[in-house]
């Protein structure tokens, strides 16, 4: 599975550098860029915490460009879509903007329709964090960190946001994020990279494995009703690897209800030799194994907001949309002696 990379291994260190990426209200914007041993070279910003380049060598040795992403600052600073940042405080929707705890209700920016989408106006995805890269012979890392106060967006607590981004020579690229608040909020943090793992125009030759055997059912504005859709036989089942296409000759209200894929996985019962979800596109060879700690994963193949089709698809692990609001899903609230820590791993293979 890794014969390319590794015979193409030659020197075992990790390379790490940086450049100056543009700045705003004063505040330089650097972009941080580590290489591994086979070739897989991954560059982010400290502005959102951005994936702004996922290099990895085709079935050809070819360096291929695996996220979609924006030329230059401006465009991220104007980008609506999220596109390759971190996600939070809450990733997803929560329910009319507003949530009860503690017997307080907070209200939230409706940012998404009646509905609070990915933290409000100004989450995580448009901060500039502290950063600081390290690197030794087999792995490199870049520590990224903030400080959301209390009120921000609404929600309650001052949080201190600590999140990695780990490269190996294993060839896995792994994420994660520690939450501390002094007060109990919630918290649901993923990363919003859109992968484009081939180089057809469109996602639809992708071959996509998710394992859950079910999703959660939204209404028209997307919010989840509490209801559970078992997978099986509708468009939503990617419990083997299959192309995208595939699927989307079924048919499911709720499936046209959203116009494709934008849809909540319930993850199954874990067990830590399988992955939660696979990405495969033949034309490469890149295939992409997910693993995490999250209950949750977000499918997207909605198109960006531009002229042409990106050909990309996101997964974005998480707790569930409305979490806050909905007993019965697994609880997002973290508390002073329950802290937020969560991991996301992509392992990067050819086949």
């Amino acid at each position: 599975m890794l014969e390319y990379f590794c015979n193409k291994v030659v020197n075992t260190n990790m390379k790490t550098s940086t450049a100056h990426f543009g700045s705003i209200d004063g505040q330089a914007i650097t972009a941080f860029t580590m290489k591994n041993a086979s070739g897989i070279q991954v560059t982010i910003l400290n502005y959102g915490g951005i994936i702004h380049s996922l290099l990895i060598p085709d079935k050809n040795g070819k360096p291929h460009e695996c996220v979609a992403s924006c030329t230059d600052l401006n465009a991220y600073i104007d980008d609506s879509s999220y596109r390759g940042a971190i996600v939070g405080r809450f990733a997803n929707r929560i329910g009319n903007a507003a949530f009860e705890l503690g017997g307080e209700t907070y209200h939230l920016e409706a940012n998404g329709g009646a509905h609070n989408l990915h933290g409000g106006v100004a989450g995580f995805n448009k901060k500039v964090w502290d950063a600081e890269i390290k690197e030794t012979n087999d792995s490199a890392t870049l520590c990224l960190s903030l400080m959301s106060e209390d009120g921000e967006g609404g929600f309650p607590g001052n949080v201190k946001v600590m999140a990695t981004y780990i490269l190996s020579n294993d060839n896995s690229l792994t994420f994660h994020v520690k939450g501390e608040t002094d007060k109990a909020t919630p918290l649901s943090i993923t990363q919003h990279a859109y992968f484009s793992l081939s180089k057809a125009p469109t996602v639809d030759s992708t071959e996509v494995k998710i394992s859950a055997n079910a999703i959660t059912s939204v209404d028209e504005t997307l919010l989840p009703t509490g209801e559970l859709l078992p997978v099986a036989n509708t468009p939503f089942d990617f419990s083997t690897l299959r192309p995208i296409s595939r699927n989307q000759t079924l048919t499911h209200p709720l499936f046209e209800r959203v116009g494709g894929y934008d849809h909540n996985y319930i993850v199954d019962c874990r067990n830590d030799d399988n992955p939660e979800a696979e990405v495969y596109a033949a034309d490469t060879g890149i295939h992409l194994s997910l693993y995490t700690s999250l209950p949750g994963i977000q499918f997207y193949t909605g198109a960006l907001h531009c002229e042409k089709p990106l050909g990309a698809l996101c997964l974005e692990p998480q707790y569930f949309p409305d979490s806050p609001n909905q007993d019965t899903f697994p609880s997002c609230i973290v508390y002073p002696d329950k802290p937020y820590s969560e991991t996301i791993r992509y392992v990067f293979s050819i086949k």
